[in-house]
């Protein structure tokens, strides 16, 4: 009894010392604000508790997946070291990152690696003890513990260690929250600032429709008021003049309010299609009483050329006859007087070719392209303003696509103009849609262009795990038909229905979709498939020809880490890329484009994994950043966080050889290497659609004082993001090396871009970046990670 009384006083003497010790270690977290005085704090009072000889606080990146942090000495208030690594597979620090807590009894029995890992500079410790610091469901890094002694793993010192690895994670909880304040400060003014461009657009409309609706109203008023003086005059005899003419107002009014409801309903999809069989010359019967009055008053005549047993279409009546009352219209106001407007119509394939043609002024070339925008007016030569609503060509842009159709047109100057638009014979355009589809999971050179786009899409989104699924024919269903790095016996069985699960949802509503933690998200919370490697996955709807045919998913990010929004718009842009490859292969049929669109996708997989695409993680975000900073509109961040990762695609032309070289180049050679902006344009073509993108490669070696290359832009005339990915580019060649230059510290990169503002640089791109990494600087120094929850 003796013995056990006396071990029982030696543990309450322990827990009465342990007491004051965590009561002060508790007033440290609370009262401790400045990020390097904290943890300096913490680590005396975890070294003084747990009675260890050297203690180390890793946090996590969440950017780059690295550990960083201070290693502190008993007795000593400042750090001994830093160090910033990254755990190898398998690892002592990659376990206790999988949420294990480790002690070592003898570190002599410590793998070499695993100690170079931790501290390779220093004597190892006798033993060392490794624990995760988690808050909530949040990883949060690793605390590491060090004894010049031997120890023994009972549970009461697991229990302790336990205990301070929760109040060590409450004092990066707190640094965190404010810093995490911050962001949300960030993000509050930079939704201010998109709500102040969505009203500046607003108003803009609100200014065109204004106008459009002044005209109108302003011959109303004066009409009417003509008439109201003139009432008791019997002298006047334009009465009924006058009141014809506001009627025609009255009218004109009602058109243009109609076509801006039109228009609205169209573009919110909520005007839907009421098909049914239509026969095309019963339905011009009915068209021409609406469009006699303007054709009377020109001597205008509508012929007929329609192909013999012209077969019906299926269409929404309304719709057409609204297609074909605006285009004749139009063809009225610029047609000569007295010649004929002509409608053509003949089956090609399984679609209708419908044409109007006139005999008018024609459409400049340079012009073409804009007809169909809202409000714009052709206007040549100072020739008399025609009237209309300027949406006329608009809407029918609109009900054609509708249909599944396209529309376009041709014109020659003096001679008149021709819309030619081509619509299915059956109006089942989805289930047409996917239909034609179908080579691309049957035909092998289809099928390798889905599996080289999914590799694509992986390599691009540093990804391990990618699949592409598609609708079945009646939209119920959808199955993988090309993956990249997931189970084929799970590829083959996997279906999903429509609304169901994440990918169901995704087609569904059509919405992008980025989930940080599946098992804690509360729209889907399941548990995680085992060959995920993550919680976090990202899936984002797949178009052609602007309709949802299938979903693009992407999970197990190779760093570990969650997804954020930046990789998010980055796999729309691709996505949008993937569906436009798609798209053109499909419409060309067995064109060569099938071969030049693999080989464009297999020469970005190519440059990615080899010296040709050097952009790292770090420079997509700092270009993204720098982007948000510069206020970009979302669209524009999202093509230049896809261009941080493709632009020096070009560079593959330029040949290894020369590029991994370590010597100077000559000038020839320098020639050659000046040529890859427009290298990099031509071989993305095949798979690029926007403009944008192809000026921004192309000018991304360009000087702000003019002096870059290919075309020796200067100032505003470079784009902006292209800018911004100059001077990225540079501080990430100066930074991380070439082949032919060493890499220098991140300061004495600073200090170079400093140095070239206003020559090389835009000085307001520089300044931007110096703060953004000052920021970064001094959050490194906090060691605040965000809420995001990492799964190792």
């Amino acid at each position: 009894m003796a013995g056990r009384s006396a071990g029982n006083t030696g543990r309450t003497h322990n827990a009465f010392r342990l007491l004051p010790g965590l009561s002060s270690l508790s007033f440290a977290v609370q009262s401790a604000f400045d990020a390097p005085g904290l943890v300096a704090a913490v680590a005396q009072h975890v070294l003084e508790l747990a009675r260890a000889d050297n203690f180390a606080l890793l946090l996590l990146d969440y950017e780059t997946g690295e550990l960083q942090g201070d290693h502190f000495d008993r007795g000593e208030h400042t750090p001994r070291g830093s160090c910033r690594v990254t755990p190898r597979p398998g690892s002592f620090l990659a376990q206790v990152l999988r949420r294990e807590t480790i002690i070592i009894e003898d570190a002599g029995s410590m793998d070499e690696a695993d100690w170079r890992e931790l501290r390779g500079d220093a004597h190892p410790p006798a033993a060392v003890v490794g624990v995760p610091i988690i808050v909530g469901t949040s990883l949060l890094g690793v605390a590491l513990l060090g004894f010049n002694r031997p120890l023994r793993a009972n549970a009461r010192r697991r229990r302790a260690l336990l205990f301070l690895a929760d109040l060590i994670g409450l004092a990066v909880d707190r640094i965190r929250t404010h810093a995490e304040l911050e962001q949300k400060t960030v993000r509050l003014e930079e939704a201010s600032a998109s709500l102040r461009r969505i009203d500046e657009m607003k108003s803009e409309l609100i200014s065109v429709v204004s106008h459009e609706l002044r005209t109108p109203l302003t011959s109303i008023k004066a009409y009417t008021e003509t008439l109201i003086d003139n009432v008791k005059n019997p002298s006047f005899v334009l009465h009924e003049k006058f009141l014809g003419i506001i009627n025609e107002e009255c009218d004109r009014l009602t058109r243009i309010v109609n076509d801006v409801l039109d228009l609205s309903r169209m573009d919110s999809g909520r005007r839907r299609l009421k098909s049914e069989m239509v026969d095309l010359s019963q339905l011009l019967d009915e068209v021409l009483p609406t469009v006699d009055p303007q054709l009377l008053a020109r001597s205008l005549s509508v012929a007929r050329s329609f192909a013999p047993d012209l077969p019906s279409i299926e269409a929404d009546p309304d719709l057409l006859k609204q297609v074909l009352v605006n285009l004749i219209n139009n063809a009225a106001k610029f047609s000569r007087e007295s010649t004929p407007i002509t409608i053509h119509a003949m089956p090609v394939g399984e679609r209708m070719k419908i044409v109007v043609e006139d005999h008018g002024m024609g459409i400049p070339p340079d012009k073409l392209a804009r007809v169909f925008e809202r409000f714009y007016r052709v206007e040549e030569g100072g020739a008399e303003r025609v009237g209309g609503s300027g949406l006329g060509l608009a809407i029918v842009k609109s009900v054609v696509e509708l249909h599944g159709g396209t529309i376009r047109v041709e014109s020659e100057l003096g001679q008149g103009s021709r819309f030619v638009f081509e619509l299915p014979l059956i109006q089942r355009g989805f289930r047409n849609l996917m239909r034609s589809l179908e080579p691309f999971f049957e035909t092998p050179e289809l099928r390798t262009i889905l599996s080289s786009a999914v590799e694509m899409v992986a390599e691009v989104m540093e990804a391990r795990n990618v699949s592409i699924m598609f609708f079945n024919e009646d939209g119920t269903e959808l199955m993988i038909r090309a993956a990249h790095g997931l189970d084929p016996d799970m590829v083959a069985r996997a279906r999903v229905k429509t609304g169901a699960s994440i990918a169901g949802w995704v087609a569904q509503t059509c919405e992008n979709l980025l989930v940080n933690d599946i098992e804690n998200d509360r729209r889907f919370r399941k548990l995680n498939h085992p060959q995920y490697e993550t919680k976090s996955l990202l899936c984002v709807p797949l178009r052609i020809s602007g309709e949802v045919v299938g979903v693009v998913n992407v999970s197990s990010k190779s760093t570990g880490l969650p997804f954020d929004q930046d990789d998010l718009n980055l796999l729309v842009a691709i996505s949008k890329r993937v569906g436009t490859a798609l798209e053109r292969v499909r419409s060309a049929g067995v064109s060569g484009d099938v071969y030049a669109t693999l080989n464009t996708i297999r020469t970005v997989i190519r440059a990615k994994r080899s010296y040709a695409l050097w952009s790292s993680r770090r420079a997509f975000k700092l270009a993204t950043d720098l982007g948000r900073k510069l206020g970009l509109p979302d669209d524009d961040l999202e093509v230049l966080g896809y261009v941080a990762r493709v632009h020096d695609v070009g560079m593959l032309a330029v040949g290894e050889d020369l590029i991994l070289s370590s010597r100077r180049f000559t000038e020839q050679e320098r020639g050659q290497l000046e040529v890859h902006p427009r290298d990099g344009v031509r071989l993305l073509q095949p798979i690029e659609f926007a403009s944008r993108v192809n000026e921004i490669i192309l000018s991304h070696h360009e000087h702000w004082d003019g002096h870059g290359y290919p075309r020796g832009l200067t100032g505003e005339e470079i784009p902006l993001a292209a800018r911004i990915l100059a001077l990225v580019d540079a501080f990430e060649a100066m930074t991380l090396g070439r082949p032919y230059r060493d890499s220098v510290p991140e300061a004495e990169a600073l200090a170079e871009i400093r140095r070239c503002s206003g020559s090389q640089f835009d000085p307001r791109v520089v300044e931007l970046f110096e703060q953004i990494m000052a920021r970064r600087g001094a959050d490194r120094g906090t060691q605040a990670p965000s809420r995001t929850e990492v799964t190792p």
